[in-house]
């Protein structure tokens, strides 16, 4: 995150240290929507600073001012907002986001499956492919183009969601295959057998931050068009089995607990649970019609 191309460390952190010169604080702010009307926080608290209001207070307020920066760039009749997250476990940050005037938008699952725990491979459910469709691997620079057509299809009504420029989403998803934990062998694309198009995609990593010894599911989304037909469901149960057949001992990910899809269910039928909540707080910085995706 520090390192996006989007982000100037001199304008976008602040750090807050103690006279001994220990960090005590931190907080950031990410404004890399065009247009810009949601502003990403986040505020860390060392542990034992966790009672200092005082420092809750500074961090907060300075993620407020600096997020403000975005109106003189934004539509004029548009909302515009400032958005952070909670663990649910987490009631002290929880208190200080409401105390600063933020409120509970929505909250993501982070589920989880042990392969161990769910049988033996004999007896793991194996992916059905419904008939004209076959899984493949990505192929970066030949694949790029349409796979971005496919996530932005996909993910068109998730909740957050604003429509990019394609160019933008495309340097974006080139970034993260630039990148050293990506592996294309766990890039997953389901495609018509007839033309070779795709229509749907799950991109997977070994290791899934916060759980390394876990893989992470990272997106999996259907086109439209495609969605009923069990290919989700059979891109997931494919990762499974990659992820498994290099005996990571099994895997995480992230879901919208009000998805409209039905995600949570299909994540539930394969053996999956969930393991924490996560709430997305919001505090309006101006009021205006919405262009994010509720």
């Amino acid at each position: 995150m520090w390192e996006h191309p989007l982000i100037d460390l001199s304008t976008d952190s602040r750090l807050v240290f103690a006279p001994d010169g220990v960090l005590v604080g931190y907080a950031q702010i990410r404004d890399i929507k065009d247009p810009p009307v949601d502003v990403f926080g986040g505020v860390t608290v060392h542990p034992d600073m966790d009672d200092a209001e005082w420092l809750w207070d500074s961090l907060l307020r300075w993620m407020d001012v600096e997020a403000r920066r975005v109106i003189p760039k934004a539509p004029k009749q548009a909302r515009l907002a400032l958005v952070t997250g909670a663990s649910a476990n987490d009631e002290t940050r929880q208190r200080q986001l409401v105390r600063h005037a933020f409120e509970c938008s929505r909250s993501f699952h982070r589920m989880q499956i042990d392969f161990a725990a769910s049988g033996e491979e004999a007896h793991r459910p194996t992916p059905k492919w419904p008939e004209g469709i076959r899984v493949r691997t990505v192929v970066p620079g030949a694949d790029d183009h349409e796979l971005v057509t496919t996530h932005r299809e996909a993910f068109a009504k998730h909740y957050g969601h604003l429509p990019q420029p394609f160019d933008k989403d495309l340097a974006e998803w080139r970034r993260w295959m630039d990148a050293d934990d990506f592996d294309p062998a766990l890039w997953f694309l389901a495609c018509r057998s007839e033309d070779g198009g795709i229509v749907g995609v799950c991109t997977c990593y070994k290791e899934a931050p916060g759980d390394t010894g876990y893989g992470l599911i990272d997106e999996l989304g259907v086109r439209p068009a495609w969605r009923g037909r069990g290919i989700g469901r059979a891109l997931l149960l494919h990762a499974f089995a990659a992820l498994a057949a290099r005996e990571i001992p099994g895997a995480v990910l992230t879901v919208d607990a009000s998805n409209r899809t039905g995600a949570t269910a299909l994540y539930e039928s394969v053996g999956m649970r969930p393991v924490r909540v996560h709430h997305t707080y919001v505090k309006q910085l101006r009021p205006g019609v919405n262009l994010v995706a509720e």
